[in-house]
């Protein structure tokens, strides 16, 4: 070793300090082998693959329900009536998410502007804030049913307690009827499953044309009194999960499906059997208007529950949208790091679609409760008994001709 070298001066490592200093991306790129680009290349390359499979799957989903009418009756049903509405509200939100994250790899969306992301968050802000009077609306709705003078408020309670007497009086083997809805509704169907019962032994004489119009009918009856068994599990059940199988009959057409059998076979009917029909068309008066009932005071509070989600959900998309526009205040963030904030923003834009994703799932079945069965009595709209009410002919009618 020379004189001059050992004058040369050392840095903390011991290496002369003018010797060239390893490059940062070399000793990155040598911990895994790979460079950071090639890396988040193979990770946009398994993020399309993965996407592909998923459209891959959905358009197979697709094709079997563009083929199967029952497959598209179930899932229509799960959609509008049945389907748990935040599971319904989540799918939604996650495939916004997803959908822009995914569209954002391949550069159909980008951040490349702060300004843009700014003006679109901006925009949803300004979206939000039309909640207010949806919220303010809702609200009206629901509390307008609860205003009233105390002789109103007897009133609505004695219209209640009377529709109590009134169906004990008419089914003696009722001594007192329960007060919350879904045992009631049990021992509704009950009533009316023993009656069909005795008009099917009542007709056990009839032949031809009279006996196979009482049994349809008794088929019917039987079929609908099924439906409700399946729902009912005999506790205290929220009005939504017994609402959906009374929302799929028309119980007027049950009135006048006995009305009609009476009248056209009314010499060889025995008189028992006009009888049990007669109880029927009561028991079937009386479950229309529990089921009117049911569904204004399901609507109440649907409606309540919605405008307080929808405050919840409309206050947290507030924040983020006003936190994503502050972070692009000052130009691009993370600019390094493309991959991350396309997630970054993707979540942040399902977070904001939040709110309208409730208020869509919710007003879904709202909608269609308030659509399903709108006229109880003996008129019935076109196309308000759904597709999926399999319980009768493609008329709506029992034949017997």
């Amino acid at each position: 070793m020379t004189a001059d070298e050992d004058e040369r001066p050392t840095d903390e490592d011991g290496r002369p300090a003018d010797d060239p200093q390893p490059d940062a991306d070399s000793s990155t790129a040598s911990a895994d082998g790979r460079h950071p680009v090639v890396r988040a290349a193979a990770l946009s390359v398994r993020l399309l693959w993965f996407a592909a499979r998923v459209a891959v799957a959905g358009g197979v989903v697709a094709a079997k329900l563009a083929t199967d009418p029952a497959r598209r009756a179930r899932l229509r049903r799960w959609l509008l009536l049945s389907g748990d509405r935040w599971r319904i509200a989540a799918l939604m939100v996650g495939t916004v998410g997803l959908g822009t994250f995914l569209l954002s790899l391949v550069d159909a969306v980008g951040v490349a502007e702060g300004s843009f992301v700014a003006t679109v968050f901006g925009a949803v802000i300004s979206g939000l804030f039309s909640f207010v009077p949806i919220v303010v609306a809702v609200n009206q709705l629901t509390v307008a049913r609860l205003f009233g003078s105390p002789e109103q408020v007897r009133e609505q309670v004695d219209d209640v307690a009377t529709f109590r007497r009134e169906f004990e009086r008419d089914h003696p083997e009722v001594s007192v009827s329960p007060t919350e809805p879904a045992p009631f509704l049990g021992v509704a169907v009950e009533v009316v499953a023993g009656q069909a019962d005795a008009l099917a032994a009542a007709a056990d004489s009839l032949e031809g044309r009279p006996r196979a119009a009482v049994d349809a009918y008794v088929g019917v009856v039987r079929a609908q009194v099924a439906d409700v068994r399946t729902h009912l599990d005999g506790s205290h059940q929220r009005l939504i999960e017994i609402l959906p199988p009374m929302m799929g009959d028309s119980y007027s057409r049950n009135v006048n499906d006995a009305r009609r059998i009476r009248e056209r076979f009314s010499e060889e009917l025995p008189g028992a059997a006009r009888d049990q029909l007669a109880e029927l068309e009561e028991s079937f008066v009386a479950l229309d208007v529990l089921r009117q009932y049911f569904k204004a005071l399901y609507l109440t509070q649907e409606l309540s529950y919605l405008s307080r989600f929808i405050g919840y959900t409309g206050v947290g998309a507030f924040l983020v949208a006003t936190l994503v526009i502050m972070a692009f205040a000052n130009g691009q963030p993370m600019g390094g790091h493309p991959v991350l904030l396309d997630g970054l923003l993707s979540l942040a834009f399902a977070a904001v679609f939040v709110p309208f994703a409730v208020l869509l799932s919710f007003l879904l079945r709202v909608a269609t409760i308030a659509k399903r069965t709108a006229a109880p009595g003996t008129f019935t709209p076109h196309r308000e008994t759904p597709d999926y009410a399999t319980h009768r002919d493609g008329d709506g009618r029992i034949t017997e001709d």
